[in-house]
């Protein structure tokens, strides 16, 4: 029920305009029927002690016109019915003759007046919010003389109509209840209408937009008219719109070329596995032939002079033959295995294969093993991919004469270190930070894809293990990986 705004919204608003307009309401009737009710008591008492007081006078005068006094007073609008009767009930004054000579309880059964009151009581009927009131006629001294009795001579009771403030006051209470009803309404009707039109609608225009984008329409836009909040967030969409447009047409075309190149690699590396194939064969030729020409040179005499050259022959031709092995080893298709690897070997395996780099290039390969052995559990295959992108990656950083160390040393009992470190020109905080993210380098379109260290990083992680890279302008670069080693050494 509460998982929209607008039900907190609306749920929220209710209970305050009814907290705001029912309290100030309930408050304010309250306040005037006690105010009234204290001044229909004022009026009722006032009005018993009149007629008290006149029938008293009247007594004392011997006149005895107590009907008449009753008859009188009857008149007035807010009085409803006067009577007199005696301890036994018996009305002996009424404003209506039909009721002289009854039972009070017979006329009256709502009163409930008891025969023995000693004091002046006064009720209100709620349903009909009239007052009705009963005193006690004592027997005053000055009128002893005719009457014996020593307490109360009779009761007088009294019932009150409402007067025309009070039942415009009443009335005024209903219309008061009503008015406070219709002003609830009109608030909610106006907030929930403020909400659905400068809240909810906005807000399900962003949320539709968003979908939008989810579901691929990156031209989405927002149409917007306000400078409120909401258009200041509806035009911050569209330009982040504009920007994941711009940025996903970088990256296609990006990927487009990354793929061309790729592409060309992929067609570079067969053609290189070929024409090492290729070479082999001559290769195989020319030093089956200087090793023959060698052998016959140990007994003619006329060869002998050639021995040297024909060692120098058979050293260069060994040389050919084994970058060519290395390249052959390398582009050969390997399906991903995970067993016992050792980790020495790939590494001086790697550096085998690019050693004519490192020579044409004027850079000295500092190799510093300190594990006597370092077993891992991973594919051969893919170790030496991540070394050989290490290694191309620190040739390049340097460019021409320079240094690169090569450290494995143990890490605890249970991990080996290995570390890369270069004397190139370093790199900033920021690039530092970026050089494992996909599409990201500092080379030119023709020699980086952007994805090397990337999949360096995966690879390591598919490994269970940790890459870092520490990097200073003008310090050169270290890269470390953290490998754990399989409890089985051998």
């Amino acid at each position: 029920m509460f998982r929209t705004i607008k039900s907190k919204f609306v749920t929220i608003t209710v209970l305050f305009i009814l907290l705001s307009v029912g309290i100030p309401t309930t408050f304010l009737i309250y306040q005037f029927r006690e105010n009234f009710k204290e001044r229909s008591y004022i009026m009722v008492e006032t009005t018993i002690d009149v007629i008290l007081n006149c029938i008293n006078r009247s007594m004392l005068r011997e006149e005895k016109n107590i009907q008449q006094i009753v008859n009188q007073y009857a008149e007035n609008d807010y009085i409803k019915h006067i009577r007199v009767f005696d301890h036994d009930g018996i009305i002996l004054y009424s404003d209506h003759p039909n009721d002289v000579n009854k039972k009070v309880h017979d006329v009256s059964p709502n009163h409930n007046i008891p025969y023995n009151l000693k004091t002046r009581r006064i009720d209100i009927l709620n349903d009909d919010h009239v007052y009705f009131a009963t005193q006690p006629v004592y027997n005053l001294p000055e009128c002893q003389r005719c009457h014996k009795e020593s307490d109360i001579i009779a009761y007088l009771d009294i019932d009150t109509n409402l007067s025309v403030a009070e039942t415009r006051f009443y009335t005024g209470s209903r219309h008061m209840i009503f008015l406070a009803i219709a002003i609830v309404v009109i608030l909610l009707i106006g907030f929930i209408s403020f909400f659905n039109v400068f809240i909810n609608k906005p807000v399900k225009k962003v949320i539709n937009a968003l979908d939008e984008v989810d579901h691929g329409n990156i031209n989405t836009k927002i149409s917007y008219k306000s400078d409120d909040e909401f258009g200041i967030l509806a035009h911050h969409f569209n330009q982040m719109t504009t920007h994941i447009n711009e940025s996903h047409e970088q990256i296609e075309s990006m990927h487009f070329e990354q793929l061309q190149r790729a592409d060309k690699l992929v067609t570079l590396g067969e053609l290189a596995a070929e024409m090492a194939h290729e070479i082999n064969n001559p290769t195989a030729v020319i030093m089956s032939r200087a090793d023959y020409l060698q052998m016959e040179a140990e007994d003619n005499k006329k060869l002998k002079p050639y021995n040297e050259d024909l060692e120098v022959i058979l050293s260069q031709a060994s040389k050919i033959s084994k970058i060519t092995g290395n390249i052959l080893k390398y582009g050969k298709k390997r399906s991903k295995d995970f067993q016992k690897i050792n980790l020495i070997q790939v590494i001086q395996e790697t550096i085998n294969i690019l050693e004519p780099r490192f020579q044409k290039k004027g850079i000295t390969i500092d190799l510093d093993i300190q594990c006597q052995n370092c077993y891992i559990y991973g594919d051969s295959s893919q170790c030496e991919q991540v070394v050989t992108n290490l290694l191309n990656n620190a040739v390049d950083a340097i460019g021409q004469d320079g240094n690169i160390r090569i450290r494995l040393i143990p890490d605890g009992n249970e991990h080996c270190l290995l570390q890369i470190d270069d004397d190139g020109p370093g790199m900033d905080e920021h690039t530092r930070k970026q050089i494992f993210s996909p599409f990201f380098t500092t080379k030119t379109a023709d020699k980086g894809t952007g994805l090397g260290l990337y999949i360096v990083k995966n690879i390591c992680h598919n490994h269970d293990a940790q890459i870092s890279c520490e990097s200073k302008i003008n310090e050169g670069a270290t890269f470390s990986i953290k490998f754990k080693k399989m409890i089985d050494e051998g």
